[in-house]
């Protein structure tokens, strides 16, 4: 029976281990360096901070950052984080400097002008009340006028009311004068006419008692003479 066996190089598991070793540091740095959105952050209150082109104190500054700047976020590693400076210079720095809260001095700035702001607009809406009083006040003068103009005005409606009736009143009134005074003057006509035949008649009938008279006279006289002419004759 013939046995074979297989053998291997002696120096093939120290290859394979190297391998293997390098593979599992290259996956380690490549799964530790997280790929990120650009982000703001703020450099931490601390001395100035060196900007590196690697992750490492063995890699050359190529800049400084100093205290409150914002930086822009492009790369998180394990201790480092790559970052964009405003002047757009890129490189590594250390990750415990950075915050993604602003520092105290620019939250404090903020606060002021906020402050300077609310205070512009208090003493805007201060002036705006004051206007809208001043406003207001003649309006309610404004009002106070109108309501006696008002008054007045129902006043004289109510006296121009009245003195329309004491006109209509009056008006009637005099119709109803008038109307009397026409029937006196018809009246007093009706007595003048009437009045103006009694003295006609009144004419005639003196007219009459004098011819009555004057021929009751002229008879009489008429007997005495015949009387007087008889008397003789009779001697």
């Amino acid at each position: 029976m013939i046995i074979s066996r297989i053998t291997t190089p002696s120096g093939a598991p120290l290859v394979f281990l190297l391998v293997l070793s390098v593979f599992l540091s290259f996956g380690t740095m490549l799964f530790s360096t997280t790929e990120c959105l650009a982000e703001t952050r703020y450099v931490k209150p601390s001395a100035e901070v060196v900007l590196r082109t690697g992750e490492g104190r063995e890699y050359r500054v190529i800049g400084m950052v100093k205290d409150g700047d914002t930086v822009e976020l492009l790369q998180e590693g394990d201790s480092y984080a790559m970052v964009r400076l405003a002047d757009g210079k890129e490189g590594w720095m250390l990750k415990r400097f950075l915050s993604a809260d602003p520092p105290l001095s620019t939250v404090v700035g903020a606060l002021r002008a906020e402050n300077e702001r609310l205070k512009q607009q208090k003493n805007e809406a201060i002036q705006k009340l004051e206007e809208v009083s001043a406003n207001l006040s003649k309006i309610e003068t404004t009002l106070v006028e109108t309501i006696k103009e008002r008054d007045q005005i129902k006043s004289d409606f109510h006296n121009l009311t009245q003195d329309t009736t004491d006109v209509i009143q009056i008006k009637e009134d005099m119709l109803r004068v008038t109307k009397e005074n026409e029937a006196l003057v018809q009246e007093i006509d009706s007595l003048k006419s009437k009045t103006s035949n009694l003295k006609k008649d009144n004419s005639i009938n003196w007219f009459l008692a004098g011819g009555g008279v004057l021929l009751v006279g002229m008879f009489i006289g008429r007997l005495n003479s015949s009387s007087r002419k008889r008397k003789p004759s009779l001697l």
